[in-house]
């Protein structure tokens, strides 16, 4: 990472200079003046950029040509816009995904808005319905606390029937049909009472949701 940059500032001496890579390894080519050469190559094994990995530094003779280094650094300069021009492109096409993700974005939070008015539109209806059970379990309340009235005056009837009763056992067969027709009365009347009952229990049920 940099490593090129480094080493082309460091040929400032140097009548040559080039590089290129062979695999995961830098190959660099330099010509110069023997100290130029020697002093570029101790700066080449002292120095490296934070990001590079250098795991070893061979120095070995060459008889070939080598670029010149002004014409090495405009060819590297060229290859560095390529890339920025490269990045640009795709910065751009980022950009541009961007955009549809933001406007897909935007869908997507006004589809929520409409669902959340939805919702607090349910949520209003529920406390409607709500306050409506609060009122019917009222009335049912009051409703029982009636029925439990009605069987205690039940229950007083019932004793001074039987009080009577005792008072006319010389009649026996008429107060027995008598008798009778009462339980069959109170049957009846309890018949209806807890049918009542249970079908405003079951509304209750179904308005709460248990059936």
């Amino acid at each position: 990472m940099g490593y090129r940059l480094l080493l082309l500032s460091r040929a400032r001496n140097l009548k040559g200079f080039e590089t290129s890579n062979i695999g995961e390894d830098l190959i660099v080519l330099i010509e110069g003046e023997e100290e130029n050469v020697k002093r570029f190559t101790q700066i080449v094994q002292a120095e490296k950029p934070p990001l590079a990995e250098v795991s070893e530094v061979i120095v070995e003779c060459y008889d070939g040509e080598v670029m010149g280094v002004k014409e090495y650094r405009e060819q590297l300069s060229l290859e560095q816009l390529a890339k920025i021009v490269a990045v640009g492109v795709e910065m751009k096409d980022d950009i541009k995904e961007m955009k549809g993700d933001i406007k897909e974005m935007k869908g997507d939070i006004k589809e929520m808005k409409g669902d959340i008015k939805e919702m607090k539109g349910d949520i209003k209806e529920m406390k409607t319905d709500i306050k409506e059970m609060k009122s019917d379990i009222k009335e049912m309340k009051s409703d029982i606390t009636e029925m439990k009235t009605d069987i205690k005056e039940m229950k007083t009837d019932i004793k001074e029937i039987k009080g009577d009763v005792k008072t006319i056992l010389k009649k026996q067969d008429e107060t027995i049909a008598e008798i009778r027709a009462l339980r069959e009365d109170l049957k009846q009347y309890m018949d209806r009472r807890f049918e009542k009952l249970e079908r405003e229990i079951a509304l209750i049920k179904q308005k709460i949701g248990l059936v």
